[in-house]
């Protein structure tokens, strides 16, 4: 790649091909997150109904399945570096096998997060918290929401993977399904509707259980009956090869990696603020759900960006790969830029809907505030991590990026500001945030040229 020659230049405009395969593959992606978001707000908002602390136990019993969740996004995106490429040079059978694989590693190691969370709950409420109202409504919520590990690590394995050929109509509609299905039964189940007793936090469990069974339904029988597209069938989970399986190994699971140790990470950091009071814990969580409606564009792209320069590469057009390169590092200033404006204009309606303190409002607004500021950073890290450096074959830097920045920067800020300076809240907030600059110093240094891109494929 060193000797590559730089395409002359033009306008992202001017390329109506271009255009027309970035919105095709962003918009359902964008429509499924937002779907997405709204079902999670309505969980929050409804829970912040019943009490703060059903709030702030919902938000800590679910980090185990926040790290379940993406661990499951970086075993089906490590296997998009490959898949992308081989479908660039029109390649099927090796797409298929690779689904397979990791599909696989994907049940194995839901079925696992499963027992140790039902078997476990206190204990791992205890890990986040020690206030024993938020614990004992964790366990409940746990009793339920450990059943969905492996029909979600299923589902989302397989709707992460077809991206990687375009494929992303389907995860639209399971969402909207998803979405329907959880909002009603959560009225329904958390304030005791229809004539049924009302079960607060566990009916909110309850919910999401029977959702995600019929997510997983809908998308086993599209991916199995329906699409022709790839025409995966269930024989074809049987496949294994020694030689895709090395390069997976290689290629894919430090993006595996990357999203295990980033989760954890993430996990850590609300292990933090949970120490400081449920307070915190609540308002983290609104901002949290405010900051990605903000960002929901941004990784749409990103995962666009992944398929479109995999694409290019794997087909040879090292040209087209490093043009449309250029073009998404200008998209990240521009995005990022609205999400901050977005954060700013939407902070204090959305707040208004959660039924908590006036003091957890407040810290919630100045959260956001933290974030508007750093929303730039996070559009370069976004786009760059998922989209570029991935897609163009160089998942080891982005691996290191996101874990530097984070376990060597922010993390450490964070332990020490909280329980050594013992500073306000908000500061610790802002110092866990500390990783979103490092990263888009270092993703300016490695792609100061284009001698990263690679193609992984054999």
């Amino acid at each position: 790649m060193a000797n590559a020659v730089s395409p002359r230049r033009r306008s992202m405009f001017s390329d109506r091909d271009f255009l027309k395969v970035l919105l095709g593959l962003t918009l359902p992606m964008v429509a499924q997150n937002l779907i997405s978001l709204a079902t999670q707000m309505a969980d929050t908002v409804m829970l912040g109904a019943i009490g703060q602390d059903q709030l702030s136990a919902s938000s800590l019993a679910n980090q185990p399945f926040f790290i379940f969740n993406l661990l499951v996004f970086g075993l089906a995106s490590g296997s998009c570096i490959l898949n992308s490429q081989y479908w660039g040079k029109g390649e099927k059978e090796p797409i298929k096998i690779i689904i397979s694989m990791v599909l696989k590693v994907a049940i194995i190691v839901a079925v696992l997060l499963s027992v140790l969370v039902l078997c476990f709950p206190e204990v791992t409420m205890r890990i986040y918290t020690t206030e024993e109202s938020v614990i004992a409504h964790g366990v409940d919520y746990l009793h339920y929401v450990g059943w969905t590990y492996l029909l979600y690590g299923v589902a989302t394995t397989l709707l992460c993977t077809l991206r990687s050929v375009s494929i992303v109509r389907i995860a639209v509609v399971n969402s909207v399904v998803g979405l329907v299905t959880n909002i009603c039964l959560n009225y329904v189940l958390i304030f005791g509707k229809l004539g049924l007793p009302a079960m607060g936090i566990r009916g909110a469990a309850l919910a999401t259980l029977i959702a995600r069974g019929i997510e997983f339904l809908l998308v086993v029988i599209y991916v199995f009956v329906i699409d022709k597209k790839l025409g995966l069938r269930p024989a074809d989970l049987l496949k294994f090869d020694k030689t895709l399986f090395k390069d997976y190994l290689k290629h894919g699971l430090p993006v595996a990696f990357n999203e295990v140790l980033w989760s954890v990470g993430i996990s850590v950091q609300t292990m933090i603020l949970g120490r400081l009071g449920s307070a915190a814990v609540s308002a983290s969580q609104i901002a949290s759900v405010v900051n990605q409606f903000s960002t929901v564009i941004i990784f749409g792209v990103a995962n666009a960006a992944a398929v479109i320069i995999g694409n290019a590469v794997g087909a040879g057009d090292m040209p087209k790969a490093i043009e449309r390169i250029r073009w998404f590092r200008w998209l990240t200033i521009f995005l990022g830029a609205a999400a901050a404006c977005i954060i700013l204009l939407i902070r204090e309606p959305v707040i208004s809907f959660y039924n908590v303190p006036a003091d957890t409002k407040a810290l919630a607004y100045d959260m956001l505030t933290v974030m508007a500021a750093i929303s730039v950073g996070i559009a370069i890290s976004g786009i760059g991590i998922v989209g570029l450096l991935r897609g163009g074959g160089d998942p080891k830097f982005a691996l290191f990026t996101d874990l530097f920045s984070l376990w060597a920067v922010a993390i450490p800020l964070g332990l020490l500001s909280a329980f050594v300076f013992k500073l306000p809240v908000l500061a610790v907030y802002a110092l866990t945030k500390a990783d979103e600059p490092v990263k888009a110093i270092l993703l300016f240094w490695r792609m100061r040229n284009n001698d990263w891109i690679r193609d992984v494929t054999r």
